[in-house]
């Protein structure tokens, strides 16, 4: 998702969710923010009730969505989030992991995203692994996380972008 940040930031200006596009509050039970789906996505929890979003393009491009609540600050975040790229590509077995940095934006609905790209390679293709975490109310996080074959990461910049950009907080509080 070149970078989800950049990506995020772009759209700002040229959001196009399709006016059939659809609308998914989580967690299910005690929401604490929304997210809209271009048309043809679906979303739907799993068995550990993180929430799995696919394209409907026939790609098989997907990201998920965990609670992080073993997250309380925006510092451990940052601490979080290469570690977590990290594990993604040992059970990926990914070779020549390279880590970019974490870096944070706000979307439209001013919610702090901090995030990163990682890539490497698997069996000759290249991978890029995408996180963004974030925090809907003080102290109460999510990340956002995907792997991908860089070809389909890269053909889905433009939707990934409008995604992050309708993250709409529904809890009390803020995201500072």
């Amino acid at each position: 998702m070149k970078t989800l940040l950049t990506l995020a930031a772009s759209v700002l200006v040229a959001t196009s969710l399709s006016l059939s596009a659809k609308t998914f509050k989580y967690p299910e039970k005690d929401p604490a923010f929304s997210i809209t789906l271009p048309d043809g996505w679906t979303a739907a929890p799993d068995k550990d009730g993180n929430l799995d979003c696919q394209s409907g393009d026939g790609s098989k491009f997907s990201f998920s969505i965990i609670d992080s609540s073993n997250i309380t600050s925006d510092a451990e975040l940052k601490t979080y989030l290469p570690k977590l790229a990290e594990t993604m590509a040992e059970g990926a077995k990914l070779k020549d992991l390279k880590v970019g940095d974490v870096k944070e934006m706000t979307t439209a609905n001013k919610v702090k995203l901090m995030g990163l790209n990682a890539q490497g390679q698997t069996e000759g293709v290249k991978m890029v692994i995408s996180l963004a975490g974030f925090a809907p109310a003080k102290g109460h996080y999510f990340v956002i996380m995907a792997a991908e074959s860089e070809e389909v990461d890269k053909a889905h910049d433009k939707d990934m972008g409008g995604i992050l950009n309708s993250i709409t907080p529904t809890m009390s509080g803020n995201s500072d």
